[in-house]
C-alpha cells in the first residue's frame, strides 16, 4: 500500500489545498479518515500532474510526494 501528500487545487474556485492524503488502489476498501482519495496510484498522480486541468477529478494534483505509512 502506497500513500501520498498531494498539493494542488479545486478546480471551481481555484483555491489551494496541500498535505491531502491520497492512497493506491490496493486497499481501496479500508476506511480510514485521514485518507483525502483513494485510488490514485504515483502512475495516476504523475499523469494528473501532466493532464492539469484536462483530468477528470474536481482538483488539480500540482506535486506529489510519496510518504510512510
Amino acid at each position: 500500500m502506497k500513500r501520498f501528500e498531494i498539493s494542488g487545487y479545486w478546480k471551481d474556485d481555484r483555491s489551494e489545498f496541500s498535505g491531502y492524503i491520497v492512497q493506491d488502489t490496493e486497499d481501496v476498501l479500508e476506511d480510514d479518515d485521514s485518507i483525502f482519495y483513494y485510488g490514485l496510484s504515483e502512475n495516476d498522480l504523475k499523469e494528473a500532474i501532466k493532464e492539469g486541468e484536462n483530468n477528470a477529478l474536481d482538483f488539480v494534483v500540482t506535486e506529489y510526494r510519496e510518504i510512510s505509512v
